[in-house]
């Protein structure tokens, strides 16, 4: 099957210096900062500036459009950074329009002007598409070296937020190219940090399919793509500026692509869906791609001696089980720091002790998350599926950090590896 994308008669990239140092002469501002600027680069960002697709402006805050705030403060900006936007009295404004697809011009060449006025002001550079506090050495440096290579990962971010059944994770910056931003919804969080790379790794697929289409279709307003896409680690090697070994090529996957249409609240965006294909539940997909492109979680379930060190283990974290659903309620953890729970599984005699991701605990009688493993007596328990864990069955609750593991609780744990 096939999915229809408009293409766009043009894409806006626009960057804003916030100073107290306002140039006399915007434009020699901008022609010093572009003179700087070494290579093919340097001769295609003074060709753009010199005609008609860039400008350059400067403006008193008080007569300018107000600055998004709130939400460079939600994607990071630095405080002393969000200080000198929310102080400066002047703003540089460094605009530029170009076609859809590849090479995105716009955004290289107007990035470096204003990276390069923010240099020599002394002043905050903001991207207005992100939008996000840059450091102005950063953008320089994620221009297009002389190879023309620039790393993906530079143009865009992956949101994420809590839901009741996992994260929603987005990609913000596709739209630079002409693309609807890309969307996946209820990621285990256990598979926040393998879904950012998976998901910046779909993108970068996603942007050479596109401007292929995009260049053959020259002209065209609206171009079709399979809606199924094979994606690689090496895409999310290249995608983070980095040449991938050979082995990377070999480790793949297949998502699907489902175009949600816009509505007035809503741009249109791109869900990553399983193929038709997949047999198993979408939980079950999501850990799959991790494991396709990164390497498989250990899943190896272990079985807990019923010993006086492993019920003292139990009743300790049994005890200390009300603060840790305490701090889960007060927002304690998450993106990358969350809660987990060890519980008990039975069938007849058999029983196994299986971690679960905490997604939400309204009853403290029971809770709702996501299995961070198989189960071997119950095929219903499977990594990324949802499960229910009632009170009484929990046995171990501990902190987990991406990349590290637990970091705080585990009494069980520590029983089984002798600590």
């Amino acid at each position: 099957m096939e999915i229809v994308l408009s293409v766009p008669e043009t894409v806006v990239a626009t960057y804003v210096v916030a100073t107290d140092h306002p140039p006399a002469d915007p434009a020699a501002a901008a022609a010093a900062a572009a003179a700087r600027i070494e290579g093919p680069l340097g001769e295609a960002v003074r060709r753009m500036l010199d005609g008609p697709l860039m400008s350059v402006s400067v403006a008193p805050v008080a007569e300018a459009p107000p600055l998004p705030i709130e939400h460079l403060r939600i994607f990071g900006a630095p405080p002393d950074a969000l200080r000198a936007v929310v102080t400066a009295s002047h703003l540089v404004v460094v605009q530029a329009v170009f076609g859809a697809g590849w090479p995105p011009a716009h955004e290289w060449h107007a990035r470096a002007v204003a990276a390069g006025i923010a240099t020599d002001l002394g002043g905050a550079l903001v991207d207005l598409f992100t939008p996000q506090v840059l450091d102005p050495a950063a953008a320089l440096a994620s221009l297009p070296g002389p190879d023309g290579r620039s790393a993906l990962s530079a143009w865009i971010v992956v949101p994420q937020s809590a839901g009741d059944r996992g994260l929603w994770m987005t990609t913000r910056g596709l739209g630079r190219f002409g693309l609807p931003e890309l969307q996946v919804l209820d990621v285990p969080p256990t598979l926040a940090r393998a879904w950012t790379s998976a998901l910046t790794g779909i993108a970068r697929a996603l942007v050479v399919r596109w401007a292929q289409a995009v260049e053959r279709a020259a002209g065209e307003a609206f171009v079709r793509l399979p809606d199924e896409l094979n994606v690689s680690a090496a895409d999310a090697v290249r995608a983070y500026g980095d040449i991938p070994g050979a082995e990377a090529e070999q480790h793949a996957t297949l998502i699907q692509l489902r175009l949600e249409e816009a509505t007035p609240d809503q741009d249109g965006l791109l869900t990553i869906v399983p193929p038709d294909e997949f047999p198993y539940s979408a939980g079950e997909f999501l850990a799959r791609v991790a494991a396709d492109l990164f390497g498989a979680q250990s899943t190896t379930v272990q079985y807990a001696p019923d010993d006086e060190r492993m019920r003292a283990a139990v009743a300790a974290a049994r005890e200390a089980l009300p603060e840790a659903r305490t701090r889960f309620l007060a927002g304690e953890f998450g993106p990358e720091l969350h809660l987990i729970v060890k519980h008990r599984i039975t069938r007849g005699d058999a029983t196994e002790l299986i971690w679960s991701t905490v997604t939400t605990w309204p009853d403290p009688r029971r809770l709702h998350g996501v299995s961070m493993s198989d189960a071997e007596i119950d095929p219903s328990v499977r990594t990324g599926r949802p499960t229910m864990v009632r009170d009484p069955e929990i046995v171990d609750w501990a902190v987990w950090v991406d990349g590290d593991g637990i970091v705080e609780g585990g009494w069980t744990n520590r029983v089984l590896t002798g600590e």
